[in-house]
């Protein structure tokens, strides 16, 4: 009965110092986690200045140049068949895009050039 006693003290004894031992804060081996850091955010629409906008808006409309160039270079747009197209990388192509035209079309459905799927 009396080396039940002494084991259980001694390992109550163990647990109360390992318990200790534990709390007494990380080892110099271990690197502390960095603080989490808040981000700055980018300003709302709101706060941003409308003169930004509007030099924005009046540069696009006294630049003709930039205007008639995107739609003539949409215009050109002509691939011979639908192995151009999958070269350019521009496949499938759909009604409205540049290059589409509709004898590439071949189930009529508004998209040219579309993969081939095994039935």
């Amino acid at each position: 009965m009396r080396a039940m006693l002494i084991l259980g003290l001694a390992i109550m004894l163990g647990l109360a110092g390992g318990y200790a031992w534990s709390g007494r804060g990380p080892s110099p081996a271990t690197p502390k986690p960095p603080k989490a850091r808040f981000m700055a955010l980018p300003a709302s629409p709101e706060e941003e200045p409308a003169a930004l906008d509007q030099q924005w808006t009046d540069r696009a409309s006294t630049d003709p140049e930039h205007a008639t160039s995107a739609a003539v270079a949409q215009a050109e747009v002509r691939y011979s068949g639908c192995n151009e197209v999958r070269a350019a990388g521009k496949a499938p192509l759909y009604s409205g895009d540049p290059g589409y035209r509709e004898d590439m079309d071949g189930d009529a459905d508004g998209i040219a050039c579309e993969p081939i799927r095994p039935r």
